[in-house]
């Protein structure tokens, strides 16, 4: 990453913005740097590799060099309710800042993004929340895309920018999707202003899914998405909302399961 294009195309946009070639996992320094200035309101760390990224509920995510490893912090201060939804909204954000680039992809639920029926970039938020006032201080988005073709570990179906033909500046592709995320801390996370996009990019409605509940492995049908992204999933007569967790589908023959890029 060019630390000062970077800079250049987030002037008067970005407060502090910090370049590393390589670190251990970006949101883990993203809570170190926000130590160092506590009333940042916002701060942007980018990689060109991660020894030990995140995925969500506690995976690990594959980081190879070649790709965008950013996290974005932005200041809140909002009440924990309105940030559940930033996952949703930092998905829709992404696929914005995509295609721009021309990049068509969808959204699988609840925070990957897919091109060609591979994953293509994948989002962890995490939440620094006051509990004596009930309100997050800072959201810490973490995205990571496969820009540069490479070679994925066994069991990762990925793919690349590069891989699917497309040709993305990576400093310009992090700049965007720094913008479109403030643009929606602007709307406070409201889910409802992107839903209906979200939907519309969603890969998984009119799917067969499987899902994990108590246990149990459950098939369904998955139908739709609520006002709170909540994804619908029909099973016989029954209908079972999904606040959280993770599904599997079927796509191009593929078992695509999973949090890793």
């Amino acid at each position: 990453m060019d630390h000062g294009k970077l800079k250049h195309l987030l002037a008067g946009v970005c407060g502090i913005v910090s370049c590393v070639t390589e670190t251990g996992s970006t949101n883990t320094d993203a809570r170190a740097l926000l130590r160092e200035f506590p009333d940042a309101d916002t701060i942007l760390l980018t990689a060109d590799r991660q020894t030990g990224g995140r995925g969500r509920q506690g995976k690990s995510f594959e980081s190879p060099e070649g790709g965008l490893y950013m996290t974005l912090v932005l200041k809140t201060g909002a009440p924990l309710h309105s940030v559940v939804n930033v996952t949703s909204c930092a998905a829709v954000a992404v696929t914005r800042a995509l295609a721009k680039q021309n990049v068509p992809c969808g959204i699988k639920w609840v925070n990957d993004i897919y091109l060609n029926d591979a994953k293509l970039a994948g989002i962890l938020v995490e939440s620094l929340n006051d509990y004596t006032v009930m309100r997050s201080e800072y959201v810490i988005v973490g995205i990571g895309v496969n820009v540069a073709r490479n070679i994925f570990p066994e069991g990762i179906h990925a793919v690349s920018l590069e891989e699917a033909g497309y040709s993305a500046d990576a400093e310009k592709l992090c700049a965007e999707i720094v913008r479109e995320l403030l643009a929606i801390r602007a709307n406070g996370f409201d889910f409802s202003v992107c839903a209906d996009e979200y939907r519309n990019r969603s890969i998984v409605l009119g799917q067969e899914v499987m899902f994990l509940r108590n246990g149990v492995t459950h098939c369904g049908t998955a139908e739709s998405i609520d006002g709170s992204g909540g994804l619908v999933v029909r099973i016989g007569n029954k209908r079972h909302t999904l606040d959280s967790g993770e599904i599997t589908l079927r796509l191009s023959g593929q078992n695509n399961k999973g949090d890793r890029v």
